[in-house]
């Protein structure tokens, strides 16, 4: 699967059975930033990510990717302790599987150009394998995760995305705690788990990726005993990017007092709402604008990290850089370099005018 897609660079193919592995029981999960590293490993390992072989990729390579920061040895050194702690519960075929992520794991500490090396966990390699259904990543969207549970939530929904015969998944709270990473003894009750982890995720999913995701508790009585996730693709280029996802009506989550064990009513968002005004006179028809008389998204700060991919400001990127368009995470962290040498905030007043005037003067070097 992976060597017969190695052409495609946006994307990564990670086996099913990994993305519906559970963190067991742990203290201390693996944070974003190792969740980061672990999916540049993945690509450099490729199509020999089940051999059991050293992978190596150079420290400079981990600290230009977009979404990542300039990390010490040192600091690399504790991701890669992150991942090989991690102690994952794998389901194969009927069987339950536990093995960390990581066999072994090294990092040249002579001064030099850095470079580091790894294993791939037995239990990894054995399940990599033997796949035979796998989850389609965006990697621009990975990388500009800024959350654990927002990265295990997309990697959930990208592995059902393309299912026919559903749309939605009913997950217990034990099992959604055990999904995401959430460490032992923290967010043990419904409101502290939505409140941090659920909803959060789900915002960022909708915010970020091409998924448009929906999570409602389900009751037994009065307790929450789960979580149903809803997921649709949103293929309009729109959908996903130039426009604020908070307007789009499918993206919701129903806070647990308005929850219920029946099917969800129709998904209502603050932006559906009236104004008391209009309940109180007739108001006369709207009519519809277009989308060029629509007012632009607000665009206060410059995102600190990432890929514009993904964001609103890709369409006055697109708009005012040349053609063709060149790769909008590069552009961003040029941007962002122009920026800090001019010691200029990404939060500026003027930051939209000044991105689009440096967009037009962007050169594309050979």
């Amino acid at each position: 699967m992976i060597a017969d897609r190695a052409y495609d660079k946006e994307r990564s193919y990670r086996p099913g059975e990994l993305v519906e592995g559970r963190f067991d029981d742990l203290t201390n999960p693996p944070g974003i930033m190792a969740l980061k590293l672990y999916e540049l490993m993945f690509r450099e390992a490729g199509a020999a990510l089940a051999e059991d072989r050293w992978h190596s990729i150079d420290v400079a390579t981990i600290n230009s990717e977009p979404g990542m920061r300039h990390f010490t040895k040192r600091e690399l050194v504790d991701l890669f302790k992150e991942l090989s702690g991690a102690v994952m519960e794998y389901r194969s075929g009927t069987k339950i599987m536990v093995g960390s992520l990581l066999s072994i794991a090294e990092i040249e500490a002579e001064d030099g150009p850095a470079v580091a090396r790894w294993k791939f966990g037995e239990a990894f390699r054995h399940i990599a394998q033997g796949s035979d259904y796998w989850a389609i990543i965006d990697r621009s969207t990975a990388l500009s995760m800024t959350s654990r549970y927002a990265m295990r939530l997309h990697e959930m929904i990208a592995l059902r995305a393309n299912l026919s015969h559903k749309a939605s998944e009913v997950f217990t709270l034990l099992d959604l705690r055990a999904r995401f990473g959430v460490p032992k003894g923290k967010l043990v009750t419904w409101n502290s788990l939505n409140q941090k982890a659920v909803q959060p995720a789900v915002e960022e999913v909708n915010r970020l990726s091409r998924f448009a995701v929906s999570a409602v508790p389900k009751k037994r009585g009065r307790i929450v005993v789960g979580v149903e996730i809803f997921w649709s693709v949103r293929t309009h280029a729109a959908e996903i990017e130039g426009e604020p996802v908070a307007s789009q009506p499918s993206l919701f989550v129903v806070a647990s007092d308005e929850a219920s064990s029946e099917a969800p009513k129709a998904p209502r968002t603050r932006a559906a709402r009236k104004p008391a005004s209009d309940t109180a006179v007739s108001a006369k028809p709207r009519q519809r604008r277009s989308k060029a008389d629509a007012a632009p998204p607000p665009l206060a700060a410059f995102p600190s990290e990432g890929s514009l991919h993904y964001t609103a400001w890709a369409e006055p990127a697109r708009r005012q850089l040349p053609q063709p368009t060149p790769d909008l995470g590069v552009v961003a962290d040029a941007f962002r370099r122009w920026a800090k040498g001019r010691k200029m905030a990404l939060d500026h007043r003027d930051i939209l005018q000044i991105f689009e005037t440096w967009c037009g003067k962007y050169q594309v070097r050979p």
